[in-house]
Order: structure tokens, then sequence, then C-alpha cells
């Protein structure tokens, strides 16, 4: 696996572990997988602010 690629996934990994421990969504939740980079760092933000 290229090396941007393995970075990419590190990073989503993270944030899905960032938004599963603030309690936006269940470790089970499949959907929370399917998020892109982008989409999870919007989450994160919009649920960061409140």
């Amino acid at each position: 696996m290229p090396y941007l690629r393995e970075a990419v996934e590190r990073e989503r990994q993270q944030f899905i572990r960032r938004l599963v421990e603030a309690g936006v969504y269940k470790p089970c939740d499949e959907g929370l997988k399917k998020l892109t980079l982008s989409e999870l760092v919007y989450v994160f933000n919009k649920h960061k602010k409140n």
C-alpha cells in the first residue's frame, strides 16, 4: 500500500476513534467506516463547536 494511502487511513482511524470516544457515533456503526476523511473532519469539527 502506498505511503499516502496508509497515512490517510491512519488519519481516518484517528477521527473515527475520536468520534466514538466523544459519543457521536457507536463503535458498531458501519456507516462511520464508509465516510471519507473529509467527511470525518467535517463531522468532527461540527460536533467540536457544540
